[in-house]
């Protein structure tokens, strides 16, 4: 009798182990069966007008140039399960794309050209593979750029822009390293299902909101106008406006 429990609990505990290795691999397969896709993420700039391609001439403001430096990006979204569920947006948890091919290829340390010689530009941030949903967000950080070469005017800042204002030349910049939060355009966010394209964009309307630069001065009669950190050029409020304004700046949406 003694024998036979014996061979009983045996069965007992290899069918249990078999049990827990099933519902290990099952879980493991969940994971591994999230639907994918190939999707790219690039930045641009706007001007809140009909004509973006023309010359961004904001608030008195006429830019050239614009380049911003951005790293550890990361995508939040609604996943396709969870839509098919039936679950309405607002109660579903968003995920993070961490990890994918994607997010890896858009997370590093580079320096975008969103303006260039007075015309917008499109620099591609990276591509690869990221989970099917509809994306909600885009967290980045922008970083202080000091492997920049000296010769290089993003050297030493985050954001830069170039142009001309009361008929003289102006610059502005950033040195502030701080998580950015892009909100989706639509309420609906992005649809990743099959190739996509998604695009950050700063809208220079929305950046110099508030900001008068009729009022911007060149304090040191140099023959530019400096708004940035330090109270440059005695512009500290315009630069204080342009600060405030920038993650309300930046918007997520389909290419």
């Amino acid at each position: 009798m003694k024998k036979r429990t014996l061979i009983y609990g045996k069965w007992a505990f290899v069918s249990a182990i078999g049990f827990l290795m099933l519902a290990c691999n099952e879980n493991k397969d969940e994971v591994l069966e999230e639907p994918q896709s190939q999707a790219s993420l690039s930045a641009t700039a706007h001007n809140g007008s009909s004509n973006p391609t023309g010359r961004v001439i904001v608030n008195g403001f006429s830019t050239a140039e614009f380049k911003v430096a951005t790293k550890d990006v990361e995508m939040r979204y609604a996943a396709k399960a969870d839509i098919l569920a039936g679950i309405s947006l607002g109660n579903i948890t968003l995920k993070t794309n961490v990890n994918t091919s994607l997010q890896s290829s858009t997370a590093k340390e580079q320096s975008l050209t969103l303006i260039s010689d007075g015309s917008v530009r499109s620099s591609t941030m990276g591509s690869g593979s990221t989970p099917d949903g509809k994306y909600q967000e885009v967290n980045f950080r922008l970083f202080k750029n000091t492997s920049a070469p000296q010769s290089d005017p993003m050297f030493n800042k985050s954001l830069w822009l170039k142009g001309e204002a009361n008929g003289k030349a102006c610059n502005i910049w950033m040195e502030t390293e701080k998580m950015i939060v892009a909100k989706a355009e639509s309420s609906q966010g992005v649809d990743v299902d099959g190739q996509s394209e998604m695009v950050l964009v700063f809208d220079l309307t929305k950046l110099f909101a508030n900001v008068n630069f009729a009022t911007a001065v060149d304090s040191n009669l140099d023959g530019k106008i400096d708004i940035g950190p330090g109270s440059a050029d005695a512009n500290a409020a315009i630069f204080t406006q342009i600060e405030s304004n920038l993650e309300s700046a930046v918007v997520f949406k389909k290419k």
